[in-house]
């Protein structure tokens, strides 16, 4: 972890180790070049509750579903990039690694002071969600993220149909366009 300043505030910015598979493109970012998109960011959050015990992670899980997509879709995804595990194991690991003591909340580093009963509470009930969502989703579909008016969105299970399907790739998608792809061979011309 290290500490970035942009102008005259500061903020910790943690490095990762990327994987090789993505749902999107990465995006481009002023401050960064280029950044993972918000689903993306969501699936490895999954991934990484299910394989390790951080507190920080359960708050990022809440802010994933009111902010970025209900758990339950983006559980749905990222057992493609889980092996082994299904969308009902995901979710068990999550609550098998969200005990955690009073002293362990008060040494989470925050901006504001959380409230655990609040914030467990809501994780519940987003884990409630994703469970049965899952249950009534098809096994064919699995791995899969659905997309509505080019948005993703987590579906109707009874009408799937509405929906357009996306699925991740290994080595991620990159952005490109016409123009990118023209001064690429006209560079290695």
């Amino acid at each position: 972890m290290v500490l970035v300043t942009l102008g005259e505030e500061s903020t910790r910015l943690e490095w990762v180790v990327d994987s090789d598979f993505r749902f999107f493109a990465a995006m481009k970012d002023d401050a960064f070049g280029y950044s993972m998109h918000p689903v993306d960011l969501a699936v490895n959050k999954v991934v990484s509750a299910v394989g390790r015990r951080e507190l920080r992670d359960l708050v990022d899980l809440v802010t994933i579903q009111e902010t970025i997509l209900p758990l339950g879709a983006v559980v749905w995804a990222a057992v493609e990039k889980a092996p082994g595990f299904t969308p009902e194991g995901l979710i068990a690991e999550i609550r098998r690694n969200s005990r955690y003591s009073r002293a362990e909340w008060r040494e989470l580093e925050t901006v504001e002071p959380l409230d655990p009963e609040a914030v467990l509470k809501k994780l519940y009930a987003a884990l409630d969600e994703a469970e049965a969502f899952v249950a009534q989703m098809p096994t064919d579909r699995i791995g899969l993220l659905f997309l509505k008016d080019n948005r993703v969105v987590q579906p109707d299970p009874a009408r799937l149909q509405d929906y357009q399907t996306h699925a991740g790739q290994r080595r991620g998608h990159w952005p490109t366009s016409a123009e990118i792809s023209a001064a690429m061979v006209e560079r290695y011309k």
